[in-house]
């Protein structure tokens, strides 16, 4: 690998500096002719992905030389006028050829903070107040969330290390990026509302736990977070004050205001999660934080709300609080939780019915300690025995519903529940059976979604497992009703 590198860096390096800084000139001298400006901001933004490849592996010694040239070309790109010729008023979802080469310039910049190359240091304050800067000129338009998301992580890269504590240690400075960054980049817009109810995959895959896809909203909690690891009880005091401002605007009118509980919710999430992982959710939260209370005074209150048409954005937000902080509570919140999520099975939503299974899926492999020193589920089968019935009526209307896509998260919990139930599922083993061979002959004539394929045949893997290892005798059941879909699929 690193000969291929040597081998490319030792053709490539310095010709790139210096069609870069020539493509620059030239923008320079055709500012006002869109036709000649277009290629070359594409260019650019070619070169600065070149760059990127370039520096991922390690510093190479000729930019370390050259970090002065590479970082005055790479200023004057942040500095370039967002109200260029190329920038059309009228467009709302497509960024302009300025704002994908400011987005991949930002991008370089992160990769030189996130690897703390001490020849990039004296660079930094002047790269956080045009980063800064740029992010606060932003619109909310879709069009402007590449540069946005790049540019908050940048800063978040910047506020959790203690080598950059001096640049934001202010509390007028927290106050700012709290305020203009971190509050409007967490607010509902127009086009997330569009996104949950017309493209609820799109919306889950931005917004879900353990997501790789990034959104505003995702990276501004995770700033939240650096910001906390230096600073957490100033930290903390602000937010909550937004918090309780915002929750006391939603109770003046909870009809039109409920954008603003949303954005309390996701704030709290921000500031209360000191470690996390996908798998394993929260393992150590913000003491300055009562997590419990806000769930028995905000969250509580919204998932017992029988009206599943009534904030169903809020009540996914609060469902994705139960799964975030599914290690803090104890089995008896767990079990008053239950019937709760099942019952957002039922929810016309995509978003909230898909949120439901997830928690479910996530709470059923919840792990506490014991005292010889173990780990042991912290929901068993005998906790989930009483809610099969409905859970199961839930999850099967899902699937079974054809004008849904088909979801992997429906199914993963499907799976999980099968594999938590055991020998309880055996009296309505048949029933169960029947609703996994049915999606299992529709997915064969027209497979789609490889996550969804793979937990439905784990499902069917572990209820004959289950079923077949206590009572032999229904072996051949399950050969007569999986052969012909097996059959179809070969």
């Amino acid at each position: 690998l690193y000969r291929d590198i040597i081998y490319a860096l030792e053709r490539l390096q310095a010709p790139l500096l210096t069609l870069f800084a020539e493509t620059g000139k030239a923008v320079e001298a055709y500012r006002s002719d869109v036709r000649q400006l277009r290629p070359r901001f594409g260019a650019l933004r070619s070169m600065c992905r070149i760059f990127y490849s370039l520096n991922y592996q390690d510093l190479p010694e000729y930019f370390e030389d050259h970090m002065s040239d590479w970082m005055g070309e790479f200023a004057k790109s942040l500095r370039y006028p967002a109200d260029s010729v190329l920038e059309d008023p009228d467009e709302e979802t497509e960024p302009s050829p300025v704002d994908v080469l400011q987005a991949a310039v930002v991008e370089n910049l992160n990769l030189y903070a996130d690897k703390d190359e001490e020849p990039f240091l004296p660079f930094l304050p002047q790269f956080t107040s045009l980063v800064w800067g740029r992010l606060m000129a932003l619109t909310a338009l879709p069009k402007h969330d590449a540069l946005a998301t790049k540019s908050i992580r940048f800063l978040s890269s910047l506020v959790g290390k203690h080598m950059h504590r001096s640049l934001f240690q202010e509390e007028a400075t927290l106050r700012q990026v709290i305020s203009n960054i971190v509050i409007p980049n967490l607010m509902i817009r127009e086009v997330d509302e569009e996104r949950f109810e017309d493209d609820p995959n799109e919306f889950i895959l931005g917004d879900m736990e353990g997501s790789d896809t990034e959104s505003r909203r995702k990276v501004s909690q995770e700033l939240l977070r650096s910001m906390c690891r230096q600073f957490e009880a100033e930290t903390t005091t602000i937010c909550s004050e937004h918090v309780g401002t915002m929750l006391t605007e939603f109770t003046s009118d909870p009809s039109n205001k409920w954008a603003a509980k949303d954005a309390a919710i996701h704030l709290m999430l921000g500031i209360s999660v000191r470690a996390e992982s996908a798998q394993g959710g929260v393992s150590q939260v913000n003491e300055n934080v009562n997590v419990m209370d806000f769930f028995h005074s905000n969250i509580l209150t919204e998932l017992r709300e029988a009206d599943m048409s009534k904030r169903p954005m809020v009540k996914a937000t609060s469902i994705k609080f139960v799964s975030t902080f599914r290690n803090q509570f104890a089995r008896g919140h767990l079990t008053a939780l239950m019937p709760l999520l099942i019952a957002h099975l039922s929810s016309d939503s995509v978003v909230v019915h898909t949120y439901a299974a997830a928690a479910i899926e996530k709470i059923l492999t919840c792990k506490e300690d014991k005292l010889d020193g173990h780990k042991s589920f912290k929901f068993v089968g005998s906790d989930l025995q009483p809610f099969l019935q409905t859970l199961f009526t839930g999850l099967f209307g899902i699937v079974d519903n054809a004008d849904l896509n088909e979801n992997e998260y429906v199914m993963k919990c499907v799976m999980r529940s099968l594999s938590v139930a055991r020998d309880d599922i055996i009296p309505v083993t048949e029933i169960v059976l029947e609703k996994l061979t049915s999606a299992l002959g529709r997915v064969a004539k027209n497979p789609r979604n490889p996550q969804y394929n793979h937990y439905l045949f784990e499902s069917i893997a572990v209820l004959v497992k289950a079923v077949c290892a206590k009572e032999p005798q229904h072996t051949a059941a399950f050969e007569m009703m999986l052969f012909p879909p097996f059959q179809t699929v070969l």
